[in-house]
This record gives structure tokens, C-alpha cells and sequence, in this order.
């Protein structure tokens, strides 16, 4: 079987404003294993029938069962020897997802606790040969495509990712992913201000967000980057600083001009090639952060605090280290 990936961005976010119940502890559904066990295209069809809300927001189908083709494809997929071996990896990979349950169990009842709102949404998994997102994140429900995150020793992997991007795909980096993701919905921001610190800022709320609720997830698994890369950024903060003060970055507007300091790149060129790319989000990260230790505003003010340039005026960062 050759496996055709299609490949999103780390997350796909939809926002529905279905709710379910917020829990204690999250229980991730594994619909994929029914699924599998499927040896006839009726209990494919059956399966979309009974997993609606899964076959929409990861297959991209209203007719359910009656999607002739869905169902005629993921028959074959789930029936074939290749496909076979990856799903076995995944489990192998994830086991019982004791660890991800753990973690997403602890993020949403802190979530729950800062903002009492909040209702914890379901969480179920698939595995289709890429045949769906990595992730699926709305307020109802997640679904976390497990073929995607098997790891550097999987048989499979998704193809045209560069290797910068697929190092993430990996089971360590799902809840603090989707973390950052529900993140969103509580960061307010001020629509009218289009400048490359505005959005700095706004990336930086989203990581101290998800640091609050997954205190022991390592930095670098929130952001992305390596551990050397993580401290090498931070020995050289004062020359990004620099740089960015020099070129007169933070009220830049250019969508072009942000973009370089914002998006996914192997490095940020402009400063030097041992400069990771998303430097922006970085720094951002580094203001916010130093603003929510002097100022202590607790998480639900920092998050529904719109104003950036306050935040970064009063944050008094500089670009020197914690202990400078």
C-alpha cells in the first residue's frame, strides 16, 4: 500500500461551540481499534455511522456512512498488511496513553480552575495512514492522528515534512501542543494593533499559559525547539535584542517583514544560521514571561490583558538573562 500523507500544520484548529463535561480525569477514546477490526465495508460504513463527529472534523465528511468513497478507502486502508504493521507500531508506541491521559488531565483541571468556564473536551485518537490532520482541536472534541507522532523509528512517517518540523512528531510534544492550542481562546488581543510585537506578545501569553498548566513540560517541548538551540538562544539574547531594536522591529506591520521572525524556519537568516526560525514567538516568550514574574497578575488577568505594549513596557525586559 502506498501511503499518501496529507500534511497540515501542527494543528488544525476548529472552533465549535459544543460543550461536553468537564472531568477529573480524561479518558482517551481509541475509535481506530474498532475500526480496524473492520472485514467488510458495512462495518466501515457502520463505524462512520457510529463516530460522527469524528468522520467530519478528521475526514472531512457529512454523509457518513453514505460516503461510498470514505468508505471504500479506509476499507482498504484498515484491511492492508502495510498499514497493518504502522498500527501496530502506534500501539505499540502509546500503549494504554497513560501518559498523555496523565498530562491532559492535569492541564484541563488547572485550566478549569483559573477559568471555571471551561468545559474539558473530549479526546479520541485515529490512525488512517494520514489520511487526516495531526490534530483536530475544538471545544467538543480533540482527535489526535497517533500515525503521526509514532516517532523516528516507525516504518511510515509523513512525507514533505522537513526535519526541523517532523523532530516534533513525537508522543512527548501532543499535550503541550494541544495546550497551546486551547491556549487561544482565552488570549485576547487588540485586533487593531498589527505589529510584529503585538503578535510576539500574543505567542508569548499562549507558552506561559501552557508552562501554567504543564509546569513540569520541559521548555522545549512547548516551543519546539532543541535544548541546545533553547540555550544557546538564551546566552545570545541580548544580540537578538539588539537586533531587533536596531532594525526597528517591534512596530513593524509588514505581514512580509513578520513573517521572518514569526513563521517555521530551520533558522532565522537575518540574525545568524544558529538562530532558530519563529525567533519572534522566542522573544515573545521572553517578555511576557519576565513581565508575569514582576507583576504577578495571575493567569486569567495576563491572558485577558489585550494590551501589549503595556505588558512589554511594564515587563522592563531588556534582553539580559534571568540573573542580570
Amino acid at each position: 500500500m502506498k501511503i499518501s500523507p496529507v500534511v497540515f500544520g501542527l494543528v488544525s484548529i476548529l472552533i465549535f461551540n459544543a460543550c461536553s463535561k468537564t472531568e477529573e480525569l480524561v479518558t482517551i477514546e481509541r475509535p481506530e481499534q474498532q475500526l480496524f477490526a473492520a472485514r467488510k465495508p458495512e462495518a466501515v460504513r457502520e463505524w462512520l455511522n457510529d463516530h460522527k463527529a469524528i468522520a467530519q472534523v478528521y475526514f472531512g465528511t457529512t454523509q457518513f456512512g453514505q460516503d461510498t468513497a470514505l468508505v471504500n478507502e479506509l476499507y482498504k486502508r484498515v484491511n492492508d498488511k502495510e498499514l497493518d504493521v504502522l498500527y501496530k507500531q502506534v500501539n505499540q508506541e502509546f500503549g494504554t496513553m497513560g501518559n498523555i491521559q496523565d498530562q491532559l488531565s492535569e492541564a484541563f483541571n488547572r485550566i478549569h480552575e483559573n477559568f471555571p468556564a471551561f468545559k474539558a473536551p473530549k479526546v479520541a485518537t485515529m490512525v488512517s495512514g494520514f489520511m487526516g490532520p495531526d490534530l483536530v482541536i475544538s471545544d467538543s472534541l480533540i482527535v489526535i492522528g497517533l500515525d503521526y507522532f509514532a516517532g523516528p523509528k516507525a516504518k511510515y512517517r509523513p512525507n514533505d515534512v522537513p526535519a526541523y518540523i517532523l523532530r516534533r512528531y513525537q508522543q512527548p510534544f501532543i499535550a503541550p501542543t494541544i495546550v497551546t492550542a486551547i491556549s487561544e481562546r482565552f488570549n485576547k488581543t487588540d485586533q487593531q494593533d498589527q505589529t510584529l510585537l503585538a503578535d510576539m506578545i500574543y505567542y508569548g501569553k499562549g507558552y506561559v499559559f501552557t508552562k501554567t498548566m504543564l509546569p513540569d513540560v520541559p521548555d522545549s517541548l512547548i516551543i519546539g525547539y532543541t535544548n541546545q538551540q533553547l540555550t544557546q538562544t538564551y546566552n545570545v539574547q541580548e544580540a537578538i535584542w539588539a537586533y531587533f531594536i536596531d532594525a526597528k522591529l517591534l512596530y513593524e506591520v509588514s505581514p512580509a517583514i513578520k513573517n521572518r521572525y514569526l513563521s517555521e524556519r530551520p533558522f532565522t537568516a537575518e540574525i545568524s544560521s544558529k538562530s532558530p526560525g519563529a525567533i519572534g514567538r522566542w522573544l515573545g516568550w521572553r517578555i511576557v514571561g519576565k513581565y508575569n514574574d514582576e507583576k504577578d497578575p495571575g493567569i486569567k488577568a495576563l491572558m485577558g490583558n489585550a494590551n501589549a505594549r503595556q505588558i512589554f513596557e511594564q515587563s522592563g525586559y531588556k534582553g539580559f538573562k534571568d540573573d542580570e
